[in-house]
């Protein structure tokens, strides 16, 4: 008999559909699950930006977000980066709202929430070698628990400020852990 096929019938199609305080809900919140989105910020967008990076339903804790550049065709403009989650209606910060300046980026430069919603993403240019190290802590990135709002989809975005020239492109990693049966979070 086929191992998949026998993990398959005994583990639950899908995080939703996970018994509450069942060994698999156990095993399901631990090191948590991947998420991935790239964005191609393109010519002819100028002033702000913003993108629908991953949709959310229920409570989830995201364990970090980061995003690597993989193009960087032009990057003169690109300024006031930043996360925040929505609703539909409302908007709540994720990293500071007035944005960091990311600009002359090289290839592979990374952006990391690694502090607080009220401090701005950090920029890693990869123009040189860095490390990003929380002084407070053995983390790199910043928990942060996402309650949506009840019955709407509720979105991750990545917002920015560009010229009619931009023209890079993003991979965005997010790292998320369901905190309650049905919850979901996919890229959109």
């Amino acid at each position: 008999m086929d191992s998949r096929c026998l993990f398959n019938r005994i583990m639950p199609a899908s995080p939703s559909s996970i018994p509450i305080n069942s060994a698999w809900c156990h095993a399901h919140r631990a090191s948590g699950y991947l998420a991935f989105k790239e964005i191609t910020i393109n010519p002819g967008g100028a002033g702000a930006q913003t993108y629908n990076l991953f949709s959310f339903t229920g409570a989830i804790e995201l364990k970090g977000i980061y995003g690597r550049f993989t193009d960087v065709t032009n990057v003169v403009t690109l300024t006031a980066c930043s996360w925040d989650v929505n609703d539909g209606a409302a908007t709540v910060a994720l990293t500071a709202a007035a944005g960091t300046n990311c600009s002359g980026v090289a290839l592979t430069t990374m952006v990391i929430k690694d502090a607080t919603a009220v401090s701005a993403l950090t920029l890693m240019n990869a123009d040189q070698v860095r490390i990003d190290e929380v002084a407070s802590s053995n983390r790199t990135t910043q928990d942060v628990f996402l309650n949506g709002k009840n019955a709407t989809t509720n979105y991750l975005r990545w917002k920015c400020t560009t010229d009619a020239n931009t023209n890079c492109k993003i991979n965005f990693v997010a790292i998320w852990v369901c905190r309650y049966a049905g919850s979901t979070f996919a890229a959109v």
